[in-house]
């Protein structure tokens, strides 16, 4: 349960200005203890995540300077994919297997936009969120902790 000093800091990554002003407001609304952080390109995210402690990404996959499959890649090494960072993928792109690929890359959630409301992104950060604090217990104990900053991210070679 959230105290009123928590706050969860979401990364939102879409280069769709009016797509991330939409889900950045209506996020803000949704929870009060949500601090967006929004980018309008991969690099940009990725900044903010070595910068700041991110505790779940919303990406986009279509993204103009990678994809959005680099970032899943980028944010979560395969390995251990499940102690780092919560991320979501909101995105348009419909097909079965692009869907499978963002979830075998990391994705905690897919959600596609034309058929995602506020509340179900809502919802999908909370179980992701949950899901990577469990696995984090599992592995460190009770000093797993939530959230990202520099040093997590793979940088690309």
């Amino acid at each position: 349960m959230e105290t009123a000093s928590e706050t969860t800091t979401i990364l939102l990554i879409d280069p769709n200005n009016e797509d991330r002003r939409y889900y950045s407001e209506r996020l803000k609304i949704s929870s009060k203890g949500y601090n967006v952080l929004e980018a309008s390109d991969a690099e940009s995210g990725l900044a903010i995540c070595r910068a700041e402690r991110i505790d779940c990404v919303v990406t986009e996959l279509h993204l103009p300077d990678m994809s959005g499959f680099q970032v899943l890649i980028r944010l979560n090494p395969i390995v251990h994919r499940s102690l780092h960072t919560p991320v979501i993928a909101l995105s348009h792109f419909i097909l079965p297997s692009i869907i499978e690929a963002a979830k075998k890359l990391g994705a905690q959630s897919y959600l596609i936009k034309s058929h995602a409301s506020c509340d179900d992104l809502d919802r999908a950060i909370q179980k992701a969120i949950a899901r990577v604090e469990v696995a984090r217990k599992e592995v460190y104990g009770e000093r797993g902790q939530a959230g990202i900053s520099e040093g997590k991210i793979a940088r690309s070679s």
